[in-house]
């Protein structure tokens, strides 16, 4: 099997080269369409919101350096265009926290083990089930290892709040796994 040749691709999309365009969009897309859809509601919004990150991509190529992790670079982009997304479907809408609220945890063996026995796609679907901003705050922090002041410093969303919401977003995933298995069970 031959490797894929990203950085003449790269050098040549950085010359606008159309074809080298359109190979890095299907190269790119079969690595982090992944990240796009636990970010998203759906894959149509996916698909969206990933178009504009390539966008992004393209019109910053020259900035990129040829040689470096080219798949993080445009992954930070994705997620920051999800972000954007998300930030402008709920613009009018706030989530608000109690000041001194208990964060209740999930029970993090649990859900980490009904995880494991899930499908990819089963787990897709279950994250986005979640709320927007339930959804960015357990993909940032769960999958993409943001701490929650990293995530505040991206989103805009208080370190606190942004607790709240991984533990509802976790609360919620393990309800959703407890019906999976009962229909499983009742089978």
């Amino acid at each position: 099997m031959q490797s894929f040749p990203l950085d003449s691709v790269l050098e040549l999309c950085v010359k606008q080269d159309r074809r080298a365009q359109e190979r890095l969009y299907n190269f790119t897309y079969s690595k982090l369409i992944g990240t796009a859809m636990r970010y998203n509601k759906s894959r149509e919004e996916a698909n969206w919101v990933f178009n504009l990150a390539m966008l992004k991509v393209y019109k910053n190529i020259k900035k990129f350096k040829i040689g470096t992790n080219y798949l993080g670079w445009a992954n930070d982009i994705l997620i920051k265009s999800s972000i954007d997304n998300i930030r402008s479907k709920n613009r009018h809408s706030k989530v608000m926290a109690p000041v001194d609220s208990v964060i209740v945890e999930a029970n993090n063996t649990e859900l980490n083990h009904a995880l494991n026995n899930l499908a990819t796609e089963q787990i897709f679907d279950l994250i986005q089930k979640l709320e927007d901003k339930e959804r960015l705050v357990f993909s940032m922090y769960v999958v993409d290892g943001y701490k929650h002041r990293e995530i505040e410093e991206i989103t805009g969303i208080k370190s606190n709040t942004s607790k709240w919401l991984l533990a509802k977003a976790k609360n919620e995933l393990q309800k959703q796994i407890n019906k999976l298995n009962q229909i499983k069970l009742s089978k």
